[in-house]
């Protein structure tokens, strides 16, 4: 760093007089070398050459030391950010879980007491077929039938929706239907067998056409699942 011109030119580059990093004063020349150009111990070894290496690196980290602070402190947001999103979406996909199960077994809830009402409704239809005296007996006999839709309502009688209803029968464990069920399920809604557990001349032709559809629904299920 004798030459002057060259001192200045650094100086102007880093923005800091380079002679703070002056050569100390020379060990005993028997002193071992070490191998690395920025320990202050080996710097009576250095040649000029390695010594301008050296205070150019220390000028370097000096002027640039605000800029590494600057990155470190990035890269420890970019963390703390990074693991505040991997918690948040641990705890999201928790909550959703949680409600997914939730529903789940309100759903199956609702199945279950759906079917039990429906195996009670048949046994109601069969033990009072015949209607209250003093009441419409077709009138009777329609609003008692057990329709096999979720709401119970023959209004909402459709593939679709009986299809569903014997998709989530108890008994279907597994299976998406169940072939015993539905066997007995065909035989119970035989137009001919409702209409003899009805008694005669009380089912009228609209609900008949309804009672219809559904064995012939359940019919194509029964035929589907044996043929499985």
């Amino acid at each position: 760093m004798a030459d002057d011109e060259g001192a200045a030119f650094w100086e102007g580059v880093y923005g800091q007089p380079i002679h703070t990093y002056p050569r100390p004063r020379s060990k005993h020349k028997s002193d071992t070398i070490d191998d690395d150009p920025t320990d202050t111990e080996n710097l009576n070894s250095m040649t000029d050459e390695e010594y301008v290496t050296y205070v150019r690196a220390k000028m370097w980290e000096k002027t640039h030391q605000h800029v590494l602070e600057e990155q470190r402190r990035r890269e420890e947001a970019k963390s703390r950010r990074r693991q505040l999103d991997e918690e948040g979406r641990r705890l999201e996909k928790g909550v959703e879980e949680a409600l997914r199960r939730g529903e789940e077994r309100r759903r199956k809830a609702r199945w279950k007491t759906r079917w039990s009402e429906y195996l009670e409704g048949w046994k109601c239809f069969t033990e009072q077929a015949g209607g209250d005296a003093g009441t419409n007996p077709v009138e009777a006999i329609r609003k008692r039938i057990p329709w096999p839709v979720l709401s119970g309502m023959r209004r909402d009688v459709n593939q679709a929706e009986v299809e569903r209803f014997f998709k989530h029968a108890p008994e279907s464990s597994g299976a998406e239907y169940d072939a015993n069920l539905l066997k007995l399920e065909r035989v119970r809604w035989h137009p001919d067998k409702v209409q003899q557990k009805a008694g005669p001349s009380t089912v009228d032709e609209e609900t008949m056409r309804t009672i219809t559809a559904v064995f012939q629904i359940i019919d194509q299920l029964w035929s589907n699942t044996r043929s499985q």
